[in-house]
């Protein structure tokens, strides 16, 4: 990852420097062209102003030993050609767009080839002031023999800025990449741990259900060899494969409920649900089940609403409520309780059952955990209920508390965000 990074930020850079070199470069061409079109301008002007009347081989003569490496040229109005310093020229030069230019405005220029020499020159052209015009032109190529003289500093400026973009780059590279790598590391030991999980789950899932399955082959076999012959007797295998047939039923809803929990990204942002309706409600479908076991459900508190869909906050609380029914002691009660405060809601649900040793009040949410198995299959626990509470306390942005004494019952309070 660091090399990446490195070659990025280097590649970034070397454009960068590239494009701005280029675009300085220009500059300096453009501010070169500049400076050479003036000082023909200033020669020009200083011709002009010698003599009122063009010496036309004096001033060729003059110019050719002080600046050799210019052309002057005096055309006539005509556009013939008095004098050239680079000899005698015959052809008209009417036609020369900076000598119609400079009859027209006084002044032309033109970059162009020219026409007696074949190299690229500059032209400049002035109108003296006796009508003939004055024409000075230079080679571009000493124009740009000075931009590749500049040229070179431009370049060694690229490779010291691109040495230290590559010192800075790597610099930057390891100071990005050290965060990254420590959360791809993170992440992999998540993976890991997700793996792991999902190992322990399915091997639980694996064995919750082998459980009833074998049972129920178990029946059927000693049904169907005819060992079983007795009218009572079939009807109580009958019976036992239809309890055994309803453990698997709810083993697999209380999976399907864990799945659906955890594909849940977020959730919904107006659902809302009062507490003691949906607390009534589970008691009226837990009227049997606690008229059986002799336990009293009772509701108290604050009307209060809170940020959470009603079927969620319906199966929560029937598994908290149905946990404190099955693991309690008949003339028990099961008290469900409802308060806001500081704009959230406590929801209590506690019992006067058999309560939890303190080594496995940490351990009641995991999967497939349960306190006395005994008891729990006796009474049909699946060992998911209290993972779907904390999975469905956990999407809606609660928290979840639990106090246990053996022998005094348990208390378990859910905190959520209250419907502004």
């Amino acid at each position: 990852m660091k090399r990446r990074l490195t070659t990025y930020f280097l590649l970034i850079a070397t454009l960068g420097i590239a494009l701005s070199s280029a675009f300085g470069v220009w500059v300096y061409r453009d501010r070169e062209i500049s400076s050479a079109r003036q000082t023909l301008v200033e020669l020009l002007n200083l011709m002009d102003a010698q003599n009122y009347y063009t010496d036309a081989e004096a001033w060729s003569q003059q110019l050719h030993t002080a600046a050799p490496d210019k052309r002057l040229t005096i055309i006539s109005p005509e556009g013939k050609v008095l004098s050239d310093t680079y000899g005698q020229v015959t052809e008209n030069h009417a036609d020369r767009p900076e000598f119609k230019s400079a009859l027209e405005t006084g002044w032309g220029e033109a970059e162009r080839k020219s026409d007696t020499t074949g190299e690229m020159l500059l032209y400049e052209a002035k109108q003296f002031t006796d009508g003939n015009v004055g024409r000075l032109s230079m080679p571009i190529s000493s124009v740009n023999a000075l931009v590749l003289q500049g040229l070179v500093g431009f370049l060694v400026a690229a490779v010291v800025a691109l040495v230290l973009m590559l010192v800075l780059a790597r610099k930057l590279a390891d100071r990005t990449a050290q965060p990254l790598e420590q959360k791809e590391e993170e992440l992999e030991q998540e993976g890991e741990k997700l793996q792991t999980v999902r190992s322990e789950f399915a091997a639980n899932v694996s064995h919750e259900l082998k459980t009833p399955l074998t049972s129920i082959k178990g029946f059927t076999d000693m049904m169907s060899s005819g060992m079983v012959k007795d009218p009572e007797d079939q009807k109580r295998f009958i019976t036992m494969i239809g309890v055994e047939v309803d453990r698997l039923i709810e083993l697999i809803n209380d999976v399907l409920k864990i799945s659906e929990l955890e594909s849940v990204v977020m959730p919904q942002s107006d659902d809302r649900a009062n507490v003691l309706s949906v607390a009534e409600e589970c008691r009226a479908a837990l009227g049997q089940m606690a008229e059986a076991a002799k336990i009293s459900v009772n509701l108290s508190g604050d009307n209060a609403e809170v940020a959470v869909a009603p079927g969620r906050l319906r199966e929560l609380l029937t598994n908290l409520m149905e946990n404190g029914i099955k693991y309690n002691e008949p003339g028990g009660r099961v008290d469900v309780q409802a308060a806001q405060r500081d704009g959230k809601v406590a929801i209590t649900v506690s019992d006067t059952g058999i309560g939890i040793p303190k080594e496995s009040r940490e351990r009641v949410f995991e999967r497939f955990y349960r306190v006395d198995k005994g008891r729990a299959r006796k009474t049909g626990g699946t060992g998911l209920g209290l993972s779907i509470v904390k999975h469905i306390v956990l999407l809606y942005g609660g928290s979840i508390s639990l106090k246990s004494e053996p022998g005094k019952g348990t208390e378990i309070m859910v905190l959520f965000p209250a419907v502004r």
